[in-house]
């Protein structure tokens, strides 16, 4: 009988741990200014734009936040490009006393590579990523860095992409 009580009670903790952070699901759209060292393209840095829409939860317990993202990034310089789009699960982190909120992302999607046109070829992508994000005012946030290792497969192509842009939460 007592185990049973504890086996409630602790369910009911995690309930009343949970259940306020899913009221408060977040959703934002975001855009930045990229930058990447590209191997295996015909220019070795590739610049232009990230753009997507997160919606996580809210921070259970304070700390963690999970949730998605869906995002696009669009690099070219010189005849390359390389264009992606993705979607995957986001992590994100609040320290209790600093401004901060890191988080990281493992997406999967497509990618379309053309190297000094020679043709362009779509394939499978991914990418892993972590970043920082910091509020500057009320639903705005700036996205000091983010780090994005992009891999479209079928290319000899590799992008280690470096943002910096804005985050506006609308709920």
């Amino acid at each position: 009988m007592i185990k049973i009580c504890t086996q409630r009670s602790l369910l009911l903790f995690v309930l009343l741990l949970a259940l306020p952070a899913a009221l408060h699901a977040q959703l934002a759209i975001y855009g930045g200014f990229s930058g990447a060292p590209v191997s295996g393209a015909s220019t070795d840095w590739a610049y232009g734009g990230t753009v997507g829409v997160y919606k996580q939860t809210g921070y259970a317990a304070h700390l963690v936040s999970i949730g998605g993202d869906l995002r696009g990034s669009f690099l070219s310089r010189n005849g390359f490009h390389d264009y992606t789009g993705a979607v995957g699960p986001r992590i994100a982190f609040k320290a209790p006393i600093l401004p901060f909120r890191p988080y990281v992302e493992g997406l999967i999607g497509v990618g379309n590579v053309q190297n000094n046109d020679v043709g362009s070829s779509t394939h499978f992508n991914y990418q892993a990523l972590a970043g920082l994000d910091t509020t500057i005012f009320p639903h705005l946030d700036w996205r000091v860095v983010e780090f994005d290792y992009s891999v479209v497969t079928g290319q000899s192509v590799t992008a280690k992409i470096f943002t910096t842009g804005l985050v506006l939460r609308l709920w």
